[in-house]
């Protein structure tokens, strides 16, 4: 069964250092590849974003270690978890996708589960809508949660 489930974000002013979304997403990816052990693909918004996720993972705990890289880095046919951004070439044999674009990725079919997230602005709310639909019409089971159940 293709799940998605989408997780309820609060406000949060953008920053250049990582804020508490991107550390409970942090929380979310660790959580999820401990849990499965299988490949995840996180689409971010940008290369900005992609690198302080990078750096954020490498220091979320001294007592884990999550193998991940940026996209182009690391192993041939990439690490477990890889980073990309728009305008790179994005590898689909991965198993999950952490999906932070506000749109939804042209082969999103090819992913067995998708994790997505609905802010709190209105506008970002109605492209979430669009996305949701998406799945659904993709045969996607489909799930909304606050981000506080990972």
């Amino acid at each position: 069964m293709k799940k998605a489930t989408f997780y309820l974000l609060w406000s949060n002013p953008p920053s250049e250092e990582i804020d508490d979304q991107e550390k409970w997403i942090c929380g979310l990816i660790h959580a999820k590849w401990r849990s499965s052990r299988k490949r995840i693909i996180i689409a971010c918004i940008n290369k900005t974003q992609a690198i302080r996720l990078d750096e954020a993972l490498w220091r979320w705990s001294p007592y884990t270690f999550l193998p991940h890289n940026l996209i182009g880095e690391g192993p041939m046919h990439g690490a477990p978890v890889e980073l990309v951004w728009p305008k790179k070439n994005l590898n689909t044999s991965y198993d999950i996708l952490i999906n932070l674009l506000p749109e939804c990725i042209d082969y999103a079919s090819s992913f067995s589960e998708i994790i997505d997230f609905v802010p709190s602005e209105e506008s970002c709310k109605k492209l979430a809508r669009i996305r949701y639909k998406k799945y659904r019409n993709l045969g996607f089971t489909l799930f909304t949660r606050p981000l506080s159940d990972i």
